[in-house]
């Protein structure tokens, strides 16, 4: 199925499964490829599809506690490999939140969903997943603002789960973004969704208890 045709339809699903704790996860009869430990997913199938499902759900979960110094630190440390995590709570967002440096606006909300995704590499040590995802915020004083991001992230197979080793963002001119958000003309167009986003598709979703 060709991903603008149904990118509406997923944003609006992924919205409204993260809002509710729901993990996405493969749309097949195999285990399930992610669990919840104190609400932060793990990603826990060692597959292609596991790989993907852990990317999406940690790239998701990091985002959605941005807004929260306990949130990230807790995400971070429970989705990322050991020697990763100082360098990845470094970075300036992580690093605004660790600061609480979000929390003085007041009333500020934020929530992230993932619209796409791709299978780079895999193997059973390791594999690489691009996803697409935004981050909306609002508050009373703040219009809803919505940022998109097109996010490499490599994983490595650890103890019987999946840990990310690296998230690479691509460049905002090379990050598509809907035709009703903010963003450069260029990138409004079917073409340049075809072309940045070919091959990727949407993820599903499947209900999930915090």
């Amino acid at each position: 199925m060709r991903l603008v045709g149904v990118v509406v339809g997923a944003l609006a699903v992924t919205a409204g499964a993260l809002a509710l704790g729901y993990e996405t996860v493969p749309a097949t009869n195999r285990p399930n490829a992610v669990r919840l430990e104190h609400g932060v997913p793990v990603g826990i199938l060692d597959t292609a599809a596991g790989a993907v499902a852990a990317a999406d759900n940690y790239v998701a979960a990091e985002d959605d506690a941005l807004l929260s110094s306990n949130q990230i630190r807790g995400v971070v440390n429970t989705e990322w490999a050991r020697r990763e995590r100082p360098v990845e709570l470094a970075q300036p967002f992580l690093a605004a939140a660790l600061a609480g440096t979000p929390a003085t606006l007041d009333g500020l909300k934020l929530t992230a969903a993932i619209a796409a995704d791709k299978l780079e590499a895999y193997s059973p040590q390791t594999a690489q997943v691009r996803v697409w995802s935004e981050i909306t915020v609002w508050s009373s004083a703040v219009a809803p603002t919505q940022r998109w991001t097109l996010d490499t992230v490599t994983l490595a197979w650890e103890s019987g789960r999946w840990l990310v080793t690296s998230r690479l963002a691509a460049p905002d001119s090379a990050t598509p973004v809907p035709a009703w958000t903010s963003g450069h003309i260029q990138d409004r167009v079917s073409a340049t969704f075809d072309a940045r986003l070919a091959d990727m598709s949407a993820p599903y979703y499947s209900g999930g208890a915090r």
